[in-house]
């Protein structure tokens, strides 16, 4: 019965795992990666079982990717040979009943373990958390939009109010004096709706309030 208590630090190992592959997760599909193919890297790398070609590539190219999946083939390892002496000192001894007994608690635990891993609401909890803890690491730190959309000097976004005296006027957005001067409408105030991300074919109307993205000079020059 002694050996039992073996099975713990096993369980305790195996959920730690998989809490770490949640987080690298997370964590890649903050740097862009889908999150399907940031899961299959981090459990790639977790586990040792390598990538595929363009996969190495998508992290190679990124040197946060690259400190997670170094990260992970540490700490998968390390969990690998902890699992192993574990397991040696629970199954090694006593015979065969307590072989049968241990194996029956640890096939058990790892069923809840994976009953709570396919808890959606639970994994949804999990992620938002993870998010929000890693947000406030400075490589993970998300800048304002605002901020983003500055780093070009002399560019930023700006509205333009339409009135009945507007060159744009009933011109769809192709046919517009904006398209001309490389300005990007981002979204069209109309009354009481917002259309974002506004089709070429969109036609500027009346009381229409456009918010664009240009130089900044250029967008001037048509207000």
């Amino acid at each position: 019965m002694n050996n039992i208590i073996y099975i713990i630090p096993v369980i305790v190992i195996i959920a730690m795992s998989a809490i770490i592959v949640k987080i690298a997760t997370v964590a890649l599909t903050m740097t862009g990666l889908s999150e399907k193919k940031a899961g299959f890297e981090a459990l790639s790398a977790f586990t040792g079982t390598g990538f595929t070609t363009n996969d190495s590539e998508l992290v190679m190219e990124n040197e946060l990717r690259r400190k997670i999946i170094m990260f992970l083939m540490i700490l998968g390892n390390a969990g690998l040979v902890s699992v192993i002496t574990a397991l040696i000192f629970s199954f090694g001894k006593g015979g065969i009943r307590p072989v049968l007994m241990n194996s029956g608690i640890l096939i058990l635990l790892l069923l809840i373990l994976y009953k709570l891993a396919a808890n959606k609401r639970l994994t949804r909890y999990l992620t938002k958390k993870i998010e929000s803890g890693l947000e406030k690491r400075p490589p993970f730190r998300k800048r304002a939009v605002e901020e983003i959309l500055r780093i070009a000097k002399d560019y930023g976004i700006a509205e333009v109010a339409i009135r009945d005296n507007s060159l744009d006027l009933g011109k769809t957005l192709l046919e517009s004096s904006f398209r001309e001067k490389d300005i990007l409408i981002l979204a069209i105030e109309r009354k009481n709706e917002v259309i974002p991300a506004p089709k070429a074919q969109d036609t500027i109307q009346l009381g229409d309030t456009l918010i664009c993205y240009g130089k900044l000079d250029n967008i001037e020059k048509i207000i």
